[in-house]
């Protein structure tokens, strides 16, 4: 006992690790959702043969799972999933075997088409909602989303559990209950149901591959388009940057109308950069003519500043060189930072030196700006500009002064751009709201920094990083699905297939199992006939012997008084005494011995105590006895019979020669009362059949009508239970051609005329049976 159930344990833990597997894999998308309807249903069909060891192995085997689905599929399967999932498993066990315990304890579930219709029903669609029920609660935690619908979710669940079970409860049924159906019908049922199975699994398989296919390929497209876009973006914002640093190139000097009106036209067109800045190199021996001279220009206090590390700024400290901010576009909003020296920038914001000894643009990291009175994150991006050609120094205000000097090329001033990402990460996210979202953030240094963006949940949803390494920066950009599959809104394609497939499956497996209940069915119906016929015959027998042994106890009880009367009849003869009354009586014991004669035969008959002989005889010899016999009886006395024999019937034949003769007295007796004529021919004619014995048939009809009129003449079957009813000889006639294997019929032409058919089958006698009779002839003419 303890083997089995450890044989059980294990087939049944192996069965969920085979069933969690394979279903999470073929699944798509991949979901912790997949295993719980298909690990139910399977849970059902082992319960219900079982009891209780399959859920001592699926509580044991679930870490195993928990493994499966954590490492091997990357699944987040946390602990309040996994309990929800084996209590649903369980619940739908627990609630399929209440459901159907009745038709597998009393094996009622395939004895009939009704019951394997209630039975499919109770094990599919309605125990299958449990898992699917249960799963919009997995769904929920799973996906960290209340919001959106999940019907697809909650019909692609209760699907596949009901597939699972309809196919995987009658196949372990099948197995277990043999003596419900033969070997060959099992085996037949199972095969085809597997194969079924199979098929209808890889149509579902390929369909949902086609679907997650657009939908990946949907989500590259907008992956990548916001990639490209953003690289655009930041494209834009240098070649700006470039374009001022040309003018400061191109010219030997700029003024401050010159920058505006140039900055003005830069910035038409729609762009994140929101102000350009020229910074000057400004030696020390000229800070002071350089403040007076943008104090008088701007009618206002101008001085050099400096930003403190802890961000105050103050009055800029002497040192070598400065690199004011001079020249500002829009002025407006941005005076503020009118005079400071992006020189001597702390290095956390932007190394002007490293700037200094590039010929590129150099980006910040993310800086909080005052734009339009509120505090948002913006971008310097900065160029150094150097002088065309290779003087050491330039003339100003009639001094010659001696300018800083990087890769031998002497440093002229910073062009500077701030830009604000904001507004166009937002009209963008906006654009692609319906199908991604995007976090965008930079992770140059070792702690990112957010750009744009919040924390995005990427629970069964397709993710995708780029990395944009530009002007010593490195932004992340993560873009994500905005739902999950299975809260997407589907395409009334992905509804058919899975609604069709679902109903395709399902009638395929109850056509098949219908069949066998149908077997089933017939079969029972044909074992309820069988034992009605049994005793139906045993009736019959029994009424047969009955009748039997009652016609023979008649005979033996008038056949004395009867041979008394004979007797008595013959004393008088031989006394003289033969007057009419006499005659009457002997005519009349005559009667009732033949009656009584024939009444044994029809019971005998009837019983199958009689058996016919196949004995080779001269049937054109036995026809010309019978002819001259019944025309030498009184009773035929004014009365026509005729044999017209067909040259297809042959003169040796084997049959038994007693009942054939006993065939044509009652044809003849009752022929002239059937036909109503005085003048009968009898026609007789041989028919050979290609798989049986010939048949011999005789044809009664009014002389005045040859036989080959009347084969031309369309004829109308009687019945022989009607022709029977009218005449007592034609009964026995008929009785007489069934037991020689023929039947009687009355025939009808068109014109009126009455034809008497009946049919023998008999053996054409070889050429060895007809010499041996007439060896046996001759010697007994001797």
């Amino acid at each position: 006992m303890i083997k089995v159930y450890l044989s059980r344990f294990f087939i049944s833990a192996l069965l969920f690790l085979i069933t969690a597997y394979g279903s999470t894999w073929l699944i798509s998308p991949t979901s912790l959702v997949n295993f719980v309807g298909p690990c139910a249903a399977v849970f059902s069909g082992l319960t219900l043969i079982w009891g209780v060891t399959p859920l001592v192995a699926l509580i044991t085997i679930s870490p195993f799972i928990v493994v499966i689905l954590n490492v091997y599929f990357k699944l987040d399967a946390s602990l309040a999933i996994i309990i929800i999932s084996l209590l649903a498993i369980t619940l739908q066990g627990v609630l399929t075997k209440q459901l159907v315990l009745r038709f597998v304890r009393y094996k009622k579930w395939l004895v009939s088409r009704k019951h394997l219709f209630f039975f499919l029903l109770r094990i599919g669609p309605i125990a299958s909602l449990t898992s699917a029920f249960s799963v919009l609660f997995i769904s929920i935690l799973d996906n960290q989303l209340i919001q959106g619908s999940f019907l697809y979710n909650f019909t692609n669940t209760w699907s596949a559990t009901m597939l699972v079970s309809v196919f995987f409860i009658p196949l372990i049924l099948l197995v277990k209950n043999a003596e419900q159906l033969k070997l060959t019908k099992r085996i037949f049922v199972s095969f085809t149901s597997i194969l079924g199975g199979i098929a209808i699994l890889i149509l579902l398989k390929t369909t949902q591959n086609e679907q997650q296919y657009h939908r990946e390929e949907s989500f590259n497209q907008s992956a990548t388009e916001i990639q490209r876009i953003i690289s655009q973006e930041l494209d834009q914002v240098v070649n700006t940057v470039n374009s001022l640093s040309a003018l400061f190139i191109g010219s030997d000097s700029v003024s401050n109308n010159e920058f505006n009106k140039f900055s003005k036209s830069i910035l038409q067109t729609e762009s994140s950069v929101r102000a350009l800045e020229w910074a000057p190199i400004v030696p020390l021996i000229e800070r002071r003519i350089f403040e007076g001279k943008h104090s008088s220009r701007l009618n206002q206090h101008f001085i050099i500043k400096e930003r403190m590390a802890n961000g105050a700024v103050v009055e800029a400290s002497e040192r070598s060189y400065y690199a004011p901010l001079t020249y500002l576009y829009p002025f407006f909003n941005n005076n503020a930072a009118l005079g400071l020296d992006v020189y001597s920038n702390p290095t956390h914001i932007l190394a002007m030196h490293e700037v200094a000894n590039e010929d590129v643009v150099f980006a910040s990291g993310p800086l909080s700006l005052l734009q339009d009175n509120q505090a948002q994150p913006g971008i310097l991006f900065s160029k150094a500009i150097y002088l065309n050609n290779n003087q050491d120094e330039i003339r100003t205000n009639n001094t010659f002064v001696q300018l800083p000097k990087f890769k031998k090329k002497v440093l002229l001033g910073f062009v500077i751009a701030v830009a604000q990402f904001d507004s166009f990460f937002q009209s963008l996210a906006l654009d692609y709201s319906k199908r991604v979202k995007f976090v965008v953030k930079d992770i140059t240094d070792s702690e990112p920094i957010t750009l744009f963006g919040e924390t995005l949940i990427s629970n069964n949803r397709y993710v995708k990083n780029f990395e944009l390494s530009y002007f010593s920066r490195v932004w992340q950009i993560k873009v994500v699905e905005r739902d999950s599959w299975f809260s997407q809104t589907k395409s009334w394609q992905a509804w058919v297939v899975l609604t069709s497939g679902t109903l395709g499956a399902l009638l395929f497996q109850m056509l098949l199992l219908m069949m066998a209940a149908y077997s089933s069915e017939l079969g029972h119906q044909v074992d309820t006939k069988t034992r009605a016929l049994i005793l139906a015959k045993e009736n019959s027998e029994k009424k047969s012997l009955a009748k039997s042994n009652f016609l023979k106890n008649l005979n033996i009880e008038l056949g004395l008084p009867l041979l008394a009367i004979k007797s008595l009849v013959q004393q008088m003869k031989e006394k003289g005494i033969n007057n009419r009354e006499l005659m009457g009586i002997n005519y009349a014991g005559n009667n009732i011995s033949l009656l009584l004669d024939t009444m044994m035969d029809l019971s005998n008959i009837e019983s199958g105590n009689v058996t016919t002989k196949e004995v080779s005889f001269d049937f054109y010899g036995f026809l010309q006895r019978i002819e001259s016999v019944l025309k030498a009886g009184s009773k035929y006395d004014g009365k026509s019979i005729s044999f017209l024999i067909d040259e297809s019937v042959p003169h040796f034949i084997n049959s038994d020669e007693l009942y054939i003769q006993k065939l044509l007295h009652a044809l003849i007796e009752g022929g002239h009362a059937i036909l109503k004529t005085e003048s009968i021919r009898i026609s007789i004619k041989l028919h050979q059949h290609k798989l049986s014995d010939p048949s011999l048939f005789f044809t009664l009809s009014s002389q005045s009508y040859s036989l080959s009129e009347l084969s031309k003449q369309a004829i109308n079957q009687h019945s022989s239970v009607d022709l029977a009813s009218k005449n007592t000889a034609i009964a026995m006639a008929i009785k007489y051609s069934q037991l020689l294997r023929g039947n009687t019929n009355l025939g009808v032409s068109h014109s009126g005329i009455r034809v008497l058919n009946t049919s023998i089958r008999v053996v054409v006698s070889s050429k060895q049976q007809q010499e041996t009779h007439q060896g046996l002839t001759f010697d007994l003419d001797n």
